[in-house]
């Protein structure tokens, strides 16, 4: 129970010390590179939560598909970043206030794990015995999401696959277009003038 509190609060504190290079760097790449960090220690997070299947979603959307998407935008960025010097007193304050909340608002919840909960006396034990019984699949978590929970599932993957098609069109459009529509206004120039 102590290590796994401190593993919770190594975490923690490792999350907060992103979150604050997050609002002192200036760069893009950079800003990148701390967002996919800061998905990879969230993976990690749910892990020690015992949700492996929200880690492993964490790490390939969060970490993996969004660090490629991203990277694959700097390419349409200007090579010279302009130098924006903003205030960002505001977003780190409303940030604080809004985690604060959610802090006081977790003293709400139950303790992890603890089996009087109430999402263990209701749902659950029909879960536990269903998932063999009732639909013949061994693992649990599993059962859970192919079957009890299937249709929910499909349309998370359906989200997820539109918007990364949706990003991947964009970026092609984004770099098909400038040149034709340069050409484009070059000819009517030509004609107008």
């Amino acid at each position: 129970m102590i290590s796994e509190l401190l593993i919770n609060a190594f975490l923690v504190t490792v999350m907060l010390a992103i979150a604050i290079a997050l609002l002192k760097t200036r760069t893009v790449i950079f800003t990148v590179i701390l967002t996919s960090a800061y998905s990879l220690v969230a993976a990690l997070m749910f892990i020690t939560l015992d949700a492996v299947d929200v880690a492993f979603t964490e790490a390939s959307v969060g970490a993996g598909i969004s660090t490629i998407l991203f990277l694959a935008a700097m390419a349409y960025l200007p090579k010279k970043e302009e130098e924006n010097f903003s205030n960002q007193f505001l977003p780190a304050l409303s940030c604080i206030i809004l985690g604060a909340i959610l802090i006081w608002c977790s003293y709400d919840l139950p303790e992890i794990g603890l089996i009087s909960s109430p999402i263990h006396q209701h749902i659950v034990p029909d879960y536990i015995l269903g998932s063999r019984n009732d639909i013949g699949i061994p693992n649990i978590v599993t059962s859970v999401l192919a079957s009890y929970r299937g249709y929910d599932t499909f349309g998370e993957t359906i989200v997820v696959f539109t918007a990364g098609v949706a990003v991947l069109v964009l970026l092609q459009n984004n770099k098909k277009n400038p040149k034709n529509t340069k050409s484009k206004i070059n000819k009517i120039d030509k004609k107008v003038g």
